[in-house]
């Protein structure tokens, strides 16, 4: 988009809303600089420049567009009117951390990916004993009742997991670990979401998702050779 050097609106993470999101922004950011590397590999030096200069002016945008300087957190996305108009969601959003230090739109130690997750932790009552995470604030979807907290969502959880593991924090990513082990079915599966009320499984149950970003979070605590 040349009005705000962000990739063009699409379906979020959730498929819910269509926006340029934090999560996309990273995920572009990192397929351009991936991109870039496999050209100079095929001594396509021309798309390398290219998609590396692109690549830059996302980075640079991102820094501008998509940190919220009054909440100390990164903005679910942003929308743009016709007549240019930018509109931001602040919705604390999961995957808009994920996104951003997995991906290196904002780095893991950066202090705006700090900031983030300290309002990301505070926003939804992080309980270290119980240490489950929504999808997002205000996230209605297979909410049981009336209650403003939404469900933990264990991909979630898992991502904070991966963060404190990029940090240092080996303990409390151990103990996000133990929490999704003991969350667990006997054999192993894992559902969507868990009632945090009752520590009921809801929604899609096993899910693959769920199993991936537990086994992949597991593979991170392995030390490199």
């Amino acid at each position: 988009d040349r009005r705000t050097n962000l990739p063009k609106p699409s379906y979020d993470l959730w498929e819910e809303r269509f926006m340029t999101t934090t999560y996309t922004t990273s995920v572009t950011y990192a397929a351009l600089l991936a991109a870039a590397d496999l050209a100079e590999l095929r001594a396509d030096n021309d798309s390398a420049v290219r998609w590396r200069a692109t690549a830059d002016d996302i980075h640079e945008a991102a820094q501008k567009h998509l940190y919220n300087e009054s909440r100390k957190a990164f903005y679910k996305g942003i929308s743009v009117a016709e007549d240019g108009v930018i509109e931001p969601d602040e919705t604390i959003d999961m995957s808009s951390i994920y996104g951003s230090f997995m991906y290196g739109l904002f780095g893991t130690k950066s202090e705006k990916t700090r900031n983030a997750v300290d309002a990301a932790l505070k926003t939804f009552g992080f309980d270290e004993d119980a240490p489950g995470l929504p999808r997002y604030e205000h996230d209605t979807y297979r909410r049981p009742d009336d209650t403003e907290q939404p469900n933990w969502w264990f991909v979630s959880s898992l991502w904070m997991a991966q963060y404190f593991l990029e940090t240092g924090q080996q303990d409390r990513a151990m103990n996000i670990l133990h929490w999704v082990h003991d969350s667990a079915w006997a054999t192993g599966a894992l559902s969507e979401q868990i009632n945090p009320r009752t520590r009921d499984e809801m929604s899609v149950s096993p899910l693959c998702w769920s199993q991936a970003e537990y086994l992949s979070t597991l593979l991170d605590t392995i030390p490199e050779a």
